[in-house]
């Protein structure tokens, strides 16, 4: 749960993958997880109103940016799989 914290500190969600990155010791997919479980439990990360504007306004643009780039990939993978053919 320190690596959790030290993550939230430096402004980066606690994810398995970046857990398991930057634990001390080597940790299964399920540990992390839990950990990441307990961690969010006890900070109470899953309440949605403890999100100011400035983290709403980031998770929408993200949101858009995201369903942008799907639209593009979905794109580029017709021109693929049409050069294929």
């Amino acid at each position: 749960m320190i690596v959790c914290q030290q993550m939230v500190q430096k402004g980066t969600s606690p994810s398995v993958a970046l857990l398991r990155a930057k634990a001390p010791f080597k940790a299964s997919v399920t540990e992390a997880i839990e950990a990441i479980k307990h961690f969010n439990a006890a900070n109470g990360a899953s309440d949605p109103a403890s999100l100011n504007g400035k983290e709403v306004e980031t998770i929408a643009s993200l949101s858009k940016r995201v369903a942008l780039l799907e639209q593009q990939m979905a794109v580029l993978q017709k021109r693929l799989e049409a050069s294929i053919e």
